[in-house]
């Protein structure tokens, strides 16, 4: 068991460090990854601005994050909670399943995502 809570603590800080250098580099040059989805297609995906959303919220901007993409919070605390009960269960029982353990709240919460990816492509949001 201490063997996999290495392995995670590693692992989360590994994908913080990451994190924080794109944030780095991204504060430094004003540019960030496109999106593929909207280059191709030239709709919005749910995701949609969530990386200048955080960006924004580094920066302590709150009402600028949620105009880069009002659903980001919500997108934030679910995977919290993804994050927390993978790494949870793998320390537990040594295997690694991508879910929060709830099926109603993965199907709510993907209900939730489409119809924001619909919505925010008619309205234009």
């Amino acid at each position: 068991m201490k063997k996999r809570t290495l392995r995670v603590v590693l692992f989360l800080s590994a994908a913080a460090a990451v994190i924080c250098l794109y944030t780095l580099i991204m504060d430094k040059t004003g540019h960030g990854l496109p999106c593929i989805f909207r280059k191709v297609t030239g709709f919005r995906c749910p995701g949609c601005g969530n990386t200048h959303a955080l960006h924004c919220l580094a920066r302590l901007e709150f009402a600028q994050a949620l105009r880069w993409n009002a659903l980001m919070p919500l997108e934030a605390v679910f995977a919290a909670w993804l994050i927390t009960a993978t790494s949870l269960r793998y320390i537990k029982t040594g295997k690694y399943i991508l879910t929060t353990g709830s099926e109603k709240v993965n199907i709510a919460f993907l209900a939730v995502i489409l119809l924001w990816w619909i919505v925010r492509n008619i309205i234009g949001i």
